[in-house]
């Protein structure tokens, strides 16, 4: 390896580090172990004069933001999406979503409307929930997001497939078989 492609490699990991928001890099002289410039002062432990986590910089969660009265719960259903009753036209499904605030201290909306029937399968990949069937929803989970059957978080019917358990999700009123 000649000397340009060394100081091209030093440069390009010194851009990097820089990109990547380290605090220093350790640059050595061609193998000795030496270092220099403010990349001495990390190798000794760690130092109080070394900002590696400003907490001014991020913003910090208050419960009491809003004053302290959270703003009411709202629910706008349209059909039922456990048990997919409601919608009267042919090849549509009751699905369930949030309505997130436009304002600060806003309050969600619940809703469940009916929209075009989706194909993606339960336990399959998907981005939204009106892939999934009609009774399921898309949510996060351990795999990615899946399409999972909804149920009823007071055990009434329909109940889970063996082996799942009805489990809580965002929306107050609704759980996901996992």
């Amino acid at each position: 390896m000649d000397l340009t492609t060394t100081t091209k490699r030093a440069a390009l990991g010194a851009m990097m580090a820089a990109a990547l928001g380290c605090a220093a890099t350790v640059e050595g002289n061609g193998g000795d172990g030496s270092v220099h410039g403010d990349a001495a002062r990390d190798t000794g432990g760690d130092h109080p004069d070394i900002p590696y986590f400003d907490t001014n910089a991020y913003d910090v969660f208050r419960d009491d933001a809003c004053g302290g009265n959270p703003a009411p719960v709202q629910r706008a259903y349209e059909c039922d999406p456990v048990h997919d009753t409601g919608c009267t036209m042919p090849n549509t499904a009751c699905y369930a979503y949030i309505e997130y605030p436009m304002v600060r201290c806003g309050s969600e909306v619940y809703r469940a409307r009916c929209f075009p029937v989706g194909t993606t399968p339960n336990g399959a990949f998907c981005r939204s929930g009106l892939e999934c069937g009609a009774g399921a929803g898309c949510f996060v989970t351990g795999a990615m997001n899946r399409c999972l059957q909804l149920c009823a978080l007071d055990g009434t019917e329909p109940r889970c497939p063996r082996g799942t358990v009805c489990e809580p999700s965002d929306l107050p009123d609704f759980g996901a078989c996992q």
